[in-house]
């Protein structure tokens, strides 16, 4: 098994820096993906902003592997039909047309248990785990197969259908038994 460095096969940079809090703008057209975003699926609770605010080249192209690099580290394929940006707190893997690993692939590795235990045995803080971009530029990927990379990219995708279904679920009974309760004090 060969294996190769993130970084040798694709560019790694932070998301934006926002200087002062995000306010939500209902009229934007941009996404703001948080770290929040990328552990818990893409939900309906995004903050938007116009288009315009920040420079183009900090918005993610369709095919990037976006990694939470604080506390939790999470890994999520952005292929959403929409324009978006991250915070700060997530990195942008974009991987090199011709390299022989795929987005679904990485994003698995760095998820999986292996994965999690080479970044651990990175970061930076004991207190807040944290990664810097030349950490995960180090993360040496096993190179597989681009057959196996497909099998195990489908079923990370099914997995990754299977997690937001039931984030989904939890969050409709949270709200249905909020509203049993505040129905029976209410009368």
């Amino acid at each position: 098994m060969k294996y190769k460095k993130l970084g040798s096969f694709s560019t790694i940079k932070s998301g934006y820096a926002f200087r002062s809090t995000i306010l939500d703008d209902s009229d934007g057209r941009l996404v703001v993906i948080q770290p929040k975003d990328v552990i818990s699926g893409y939900g309906n609770s995004f903050i938007h902003m116009k288009s315009g605010m920040v420079p183009d080249h900090h918005i993610i192209d369709r095919g990037s592997v976006l990694v939470t690099n604080r506390g939790t580290f999470c890994a999520r394929v952005f292929n959403e039909r929409f324009k978006a940006i991250t915070t700060s707190g997530v990195f942008v893997i974009r991987l090199y047309s011709d390299t022989e690993v795929t987005p679904e692939y990485i994003a698995l590795y760095i998820n999986s248990e292996i994965g999690q235990r080479q970044l651990a045995s990175k970061q930076e803080s004991m207190t807040v785990p944290a990664l810097t971009v030349k950490q995960i530029q180090e993360l040496e990927i096993p190179i597989v197969s681009k057959e196996k990379q497909e099998l195990l990219s489908g079923a990370f995708n099914a997995s990754q259908r299977c997690k937001d279904i039931l984030s989904d679920l939890q969050k409709q009974n949270k709200s249905l038994m909020n509203q049993i309760i505040k129905g029976a004090i209410d009368g």
